[in-house]
């Protein structure tokens, strides 16, 4: 009962801030994308609504071994955090923080594999992916568990918005660029390039749409969650660039 009076409190909150609930729909793209990992332990299900303190799937790299596929727990949680002032852990940070931040100095930088991610605009839910609906890979950052026996956890960078995203939110997600992500992973990384990695993806190559509220609520999963809404204001039903 406690974690459901949780997981609710932590869904409404999500709701209010960037990048709070995204999906990652396609198993079989995601096997064929990140191809380069053993998938043998790791059964991806289809998720259309995955919300703070959830399990997510991350991609990581240690220093002396290659890229391999993690669960963790959606929230950073340092195991200095002090949980007594009940503080969600941050699902969000802000690629401007990741030098000057203690808990994000301490974290280490992993992908965070995802089909799409949903944003509310007027309190319209968007649905927002790139134009052909591929798999793409948010920069993330995690920690190892706090204490023995428990989960790591893990962010999702933000970035300024691009053309598209500024008519929806004063922020964006960092979403990666398929040559950047193996730099991003490398344990020899120079953080002064992280401005460039980390630098808004291309507004053209992008869309966003507006989706029924059954993503308002995280007790709600299914394909349904991704269908255009056919009852929106016009203007909020199909977002793209105009052609130059």
């Amino acid at each position: 009962m406690i974690r459901v009076l949780l997981l609710a409190t932590l869904a409404i909150w999500s709701r209010n801030v960037l990048c709070g609930r995204f999906n990652l729909t396609r198993p079989k793209d995601i096997v064929e994308r990140f191809g380069v990992m053993d998938w043998s332990d790791k059964r991806i299900e289809p998720r259309f609504n995955i919300a703070p303190s959830q399990e997510i799937l991350t991609i990581v790299q240690e220093p002396l071994g290659g890229p391999f596929a993690q669960m963790a727990v959606w929230g950073l949680k340092p195991f200095w955090l002090d949980q007594t002032k009940k503080r969600p852990p941050p699902i969000n940070a802000r690629a401007e923080s990741l030098t000057s931040s203690r808990m994000f100095r301490e974290a280490q930088r992993c992908l965070i594999p995802a089909t799409g991610f949903y944003e509310w605009r007027n309190r319209q839910p968007m649905h927002i992916q790139l134009k052909h609906g591929e798999v793409f890979a948010f920069a993330g950052l995690w920690l190892p568990p706090a204490k023995r026996g428990g989960q790591p956890t893990a962010a999702i960078l933000t970035t300024k918005p691009n053309e598209l995203m500024a008519g929806i939110h004063t922020r964006m997600p960092a979403i990666l660029r398929p040559e950047d992500e193996l730099r991003w992973l490398d344990p020899a990384f120079d953080e002064a390039d992280a401005k460039e990695i980390l630098r808004p993806l291309d507004a053209d190559i992008m869309e966003a749409y507006a989706v029924a509220p059954l993503v308002n609520s995280w007790e709600n999963e299914g394909p349904e969650l991704i269908k255009p809404a056919t009852d929106a204001p016009e203007q909020q039903v199909q977002m793209t660039l105009p052609l130059a």
